[in-house]
């Protein structure tokens, strides 16, 4: 799996929300690995903007996706 693909964060969301099942909800979870993820992208010393916009939108998409699931994993 790409570093950074939307399966990589589709993975990433489920094992986080997982992981803190007992402390959040899914929802709360996902915000939570949502604002980190992004808030180290923006510190990262990234030299190519462009890459930054892919992963951003590679993670929000999917954020969406496993939102939109109704499981409880």
């Amino acid at each position: 799996m790409e570093p950074f693909s939307t399966p990589f964060f589709e993975e990433n969301f489920k094992q986080y929300i997982k992981k803190n099942n007992d402390v959040f909800t899914k929802l709360e979870a996902m915000n939570s690995y949502y604002r980190s993820v992004v808030s180290s992208m923006i510190y990262d010393n990234l030299n190519k903007n462009s890459e930054i916009v892919r992963r951003i939108r590679n993670l929000d998409t999917a954020y969406k996706t496993v939102k939109a699931e109704n499981t409880e994993e």
